[in-house]
């Protein structure tokens, strides 16, 4: 996934092992590098991965599953003279101590590939199939064959991670669109066709065009200020046309206690002083992209990585609960320092007063990477700003004092200073391979109903190609022992113990097969698993006549912030009022007992299926208790007031509850595989998925063909909101 650098070098692949004399070869042997180097490498790697902001990849295959049905090999596509990182993208270096085991580079193509050739024997891990599947036709059943079928080419390695506005998503969302028809549906998206396309695509700031001006001197960008990257939280404008416009201290940014004047900032530029943090600077999930991560720990700095024995076990919910119980206790009572970098602020003070900029005094302390990055072209939902709203530059101490004549620590409220002039456009385009929700309906059977609908969803997106490239056997061998959740476990160092535990399992996979690049974030769990029940779903239902309606929904863009599930409610296709009930899955290919607390066959986490409507949780109840012998084992600690992990307000149900809809999200859990480049097709569990798929859709069917829908209770104010 992605490519390394250290020393200015790429490593063509990462392997790890305590005793070199495991390995059955020199070949084998002349790839090896530490576990250090990989947990190095680990740490970067979740300090970047899920971020908001993805810029393109180079294009590593044009041949796919559902088109000359002739996949391209692994190795192919994940060797790092083929995958490369967008020169946007920030490089992550691997730190390797020369003091465990040593890094060997140089390993000719050659030797790789005659290590690519060799036959497996038998599998490494105890929940693996095989590496591919043959395709075969698909029944109305809902059967395990069925879903290897589908899965094992929508995750395939061509399909490059299905990164939403990217061709791997867009060729996925063909596929969808295809079945679709092809099992006689009706089209429900814009125009009479499956698809609602999302406003989705690259944009970014010309830096040639880019100008501040301080009563005639040019101010230097990325030194002395850089534009505010516009966005729907923060409400700046995506222009700046401003000539010759007095600047008007306003105070410190979100101090909303204190008002401004519009006799003192109409037509004016609001200077305020912030923090990089609360100026939107600084980079996290959600926040201003990944640089700034990526710059907190480069070289090392300001960062260790802890033991794994003192990382809190949060397996599971109840532990979930009782770790964030005493951090937030610890925090109140300020036994930790906590996380006090804080989040963006929205202060509409300067738009109120009628200022026409904004200018933050934010710029010294800001991340290095956040800086550098700011010309780049980032993908993300076009930007539409109010007709009133001001644009907005952060700038230096320096900077705010040639305006003033003084330091801004000296200003008062009121005080001006120097004109600006100011000229900036943060330019939009629609992505070449467009964004876009998948919709279809099967008409209810009962005319008095029909008009209401039964909603079943699941996302289509993952996350693409990382820039690093792993051994997928050794990545999956640390994470199976040191981050059982994937990426919901920080990368922690392992004991001597567990050390044993990983260089075992290596040193096992070795004697079975040779190290493979990996690169690709195939997202065979989340979500293809529920993608591929979702098409499961609707094949049996359109051999079928429920009463009510049913609409199918493949969501776009869940990872980039539930993009296409928000669109879908704030622009429906079909009333929303209509909805009776919604069910959304998501990562459904996991649930064995040794991956997942409470875990076995028949598990299925069930979460806020009596949020709105007590009634539909009933109706889930009931109807699994009427289905022996496929009765499935629900958990439901997860759906509790804690809301450990923040696991209800991370997928598409929350934009279904923010409009009153009753929905419930199934899913089998979090695993070692989670946002790792070895969720793929070969880990799934088939018959688990199956008889997921079959419990989904009975519950469709009951609440489709029961007299009265679910009665609606309101919002349990017990439970948390989720705010998007």
């Amino acid at each position: 996934m992605y490519s390394h650098a250290h020393s200015g070098q790429r490593i063509s692949a990462i392997a790890f092992t305590s005793d070199p004399g495991d390995l059955d070869s020199d070949a084998h042997r002349s790839i090896l590098v530490s576990t250090r180097a990989t947990i190095d490498a680990l740490e970067n790697l979740s300090k970047v991965e899920g971020r908001s902001a993805q810029a393109p990849v180079t294009t590593v295959c044009s041949v796919g599953p559902y088109e000359e049905r002739r996949p391209c090999s692994h190795d192919a596509l994940a060797r790092p003279s083929v995958v490369t990182a967008h020169p946007s993208r920030p490089r992550i270096q691997i730190h390797v101590s020369r003091t465990i085991y040593s890094l060997a580079l140089g390993v000719s193509l050659a030797v790789a590939a005659a290590a690519s050739a060799q036959t497996e024997t038998k599998p490494v891990w105890p929940d693996e199939g095989p590496m591919k599947w043959k395709p075969r036709p698909t029944s109305r059943d809902i059967t395990a064959n069925d879903l290897r079928t589908r899965l094992y080419g929508f995750a395939d390695d061509s399909m490059q991670g299905r990164r939403i506005g990217e061709p791997g998503n867009y060729k996925g969302t063909e596929y969808i669109a295809r079945e679709f028809k092809r099992f006689g549906l009706k089209p429900a998206g814009e125009n009479g066709t499956y698809f609602q396309n999302l406003p989705y695509g690259p944009m970014h700031f010309d830096s040639a065009a880019s100008k501040l001006i301080v009563a005639g001197t040019a101010l230097r960008t990325k030194t002395d200020w850089i534009p505010v990257i516009p966005s729907a939280t923060n409400g700046i404008n995506t222009k700046a046309d401003i000539q010759n416009v007095q600047t008007v201290f306003a105070g410190r940014w979100g101090d909303t206690a204190s008002a401004l004047d519009p006799a003192e900032f109409k037509g004016k530029i609001a200077v305020f002083i912030a923090t990089p943090a609360s100026a939107g600077l600084t980079s996290g999930r959600g926040g201003g992209g990944a640089g700034a991560a990526a710059d907190s720990t480069a070289g090392g700095r300001g960062s260790r990585v802890p033991r794994c024995d003192s990382v809190p076990n949060k397996f599971g919910a109840e532990a979930a609960a009782a770790v964030e119980a005493q951090q937030r206790a610890d925090s109140a009572a300020g036994r930790t320092r906590g996380n006090r970098a804080g989040v963006a602020i929205r202060d509409h003070r300067a738009e109120r007063a009628g200022a026409v900029g904004i200018l933050l005094v934010a710029l010294d302390s800001a991340p290095r990477n956040t800086v550098n990055q700011i010309f780049n072209t980032r993908n993300g939902m076009q930007v539409v700003p109010g007709t009133e709203a001001p644009a907005a530059a952060a700038i230096t101490r320096s900077a705010a004092a040639t305006i003033f004549a003084k330091p801004v620590d000296q200003l008062t409220v009121g005080t001006t200073g120097q004109p600006v002039s100011a000229s900036w456009s943060y330019d939009w385009e629609m992505s070449k391979t467009p964004a876009r929700n998948v919709i279809a309906i099967l008409p209810g059977s009962d005319p008095a109903r029909a008009s209401e609908y039964v909603l079943v969803g699941a996302h289509n997106d993952h996350v693409g190609i990382n820039a690093t490239v792993f051994d997928h056997d050794s990545i999956r061998a640390v994470n199976t022992i040191t981050r059982p959740q994937g990426n919901n476990d920080p990368v922690c160092r392992p004991t001597a113990e567990q050390q044993h535990k990983i260089d075992s399992i290596i040193a096992r996979a070795r004697s079975i097969r040779p190290p493979r690049r990996d690169s690709i974030m195939n997202g065979a769990d989340d979500d293809g698993s529920g993608t591929v029940i979702l098409l499961e779903i609707a094949e049996k239902f359109a051999s079928e006549k429920p009463a009510r309606s049913i609409i199918f929904v493949s969501h776009e863009g869940e990872e980039s912030g539930l993009l296409g599930s928000k669109w879908f409610t704030d622009h429906p296709t079909i009333p929303l009022t209509s909805i009776v009930a919604a069910h959304n899955m998501d990562m459904e290919a996991k649930g064995r007992v040794d991956q997942v607390k409470f875990g076995g066959p028949s598990s299925i986490q069930t979460l806020g299926s009596r949020r709105l409507s007590r009634e539909f949780g009933d109706i889930i109840d009931s109807v699994n208790a009427s289905r022996y012998p496929e009765v499935m084992a629900i958990d439901k600690t997860w759906d509790v007031t804690a809301n450990p992990m923040n696991r209800f307000c991370r997928s598409d149900q929350v934009n279904y509850v923010l409009h009153d809809i009753p929905v419930t999200y199934f899913s089998t859990g979090y695993a070692q595989d989670y946002h790792q480049v070895t969720d793929e097709p070969q880990y799934a569990d088939y018959d688990h998925m199956a008889r997921i798929g079959r419990f989904i859709h009975d519950v469709m069917w009951a609440v489709a063909n029961r007299k009265d829908k679910p009665a609606i209770a309101g919002p349990d104010p017990s439970y948390p909101a989720c705010r998007r």
